[in-house]
């Protein structure tokens, strides 16, 4: 509905929300993100009737702002997540509201084991040997890898992020990046460090090469963490690595993603096939 992989997560929660009791009809949704999340609740909440009030980061794009407001969402600002965080649950102890807790809800990790991986395994022509995804909330990855280790345990999964920020390898944000909805700030309680064999650091201008040369070569209008999953699978060494184009290139239009950004990395990679599966 918005245009990211976050709808499938969005629809996962609200549905188990939904049979438990705890989201009831017309009660608001109120959720800490860095935006996409954010545009599926907005979006399933127009959809369902409930209102949602979003708390966001100043610095994102003004695009996911301006597309949350036409959802319908209430947007509250502030300099940074860890501000957010305390701020939102502030809200929710003094108002009759659903908090979703994407960070931490184990449904989050569901959507991906119950939809995504099995798409990508019906998709593959070969055998999967690696997962590879961002970090935000960590759902996809440890989603994608739960399923394909479940079945294989030699699969390997690779987390992918900001080498700018390099969160997961020190613990600590080393300063901002430019790769939206990664690194959140916080290390999620989702991240099972149990299902990943390793972290692999993707320079942010990398990324947002590798995004746009994927979208002027392909016809992929791929976002710029698109542009980091793919790296990931390319630095992985690992033959058959499958990852995801987690959202579109439209809510970066006034982002260096709109800008030509060089890079010798994305220079020597070359696209020696596609195909497509229905």
């Amino acid at each position: 509905m918005s245009g990211s992989i976050k709808d499938r997560v969005a629809f996962s929660i609200i549905r188990h929300a939904y049979e438990t009791g705890a989201l009831k009809a017309g009660q608001e949704i109120a959720e800490t993100t860095s935006g996409n999340m954010g545009l599926s609740f907005c979006a399933l909440g127009a959809f369902l009737g409930h209102p949602v009030k979003i708390f966001m980061p100043v610095f994102m794009s003004k695009e996911r702002k301006d597309l949350i407001k036409l959802f319908g969402g209430e947007l509250v600002f502030g300099n940074s997540f860890t501000e957010l965080f305390d701020v939102a649950k502030e809200y929710a102890e003094t108002h009759d509201v659903f908090t979703p807790l994407q960070f931490e809800n184990r449904f989050n990790v569901e959507a991906h084991v119950n939809s995504t991986a099995p798409e990508i395994e019906k998709q593959a022509d070969e055998k999967i040997n690696a997962v590879v995804a961002g970090v935000g909330t960590s759902g996809t990855l440890i989603g994608l890898s739960k399923y394909f280790k479940g079945k294989n345990p030699a699969v390997k999964a690779f987390a992918v992020e900001p080498k700018q920020s390099s969160l997961l390898t020190f613990g600590k944000s080393k300063g901002k990046h430019r790769i939206q909805g990664l690194s959140d700030e916080i290390i999620p309680a989702l991240y099972d460090k149990d299902f990943v064999d390793g972290v692999i650091a993707v320079d942010d201008a990398d990324a947002i090469a590798m995004a746009q040369k994927i979208s002027k070569e392909l016809g992929l209008p791929v976002g710029i963490s698109g542009g980091a999953n793919f790296l990931g699978c390319v630095l992985s060494g690992e033959d058959n690595a499958a990852s995801v184009f987690a959202d579109d290139n439209k809510k970066y239009l006034s982002t260096d993603l709109a800008n030509p950004v060089s890079s010798k990395l994305v220079d020597s990679i070359e696209f020696v096939g596609i195909s497509t599966v229905r």
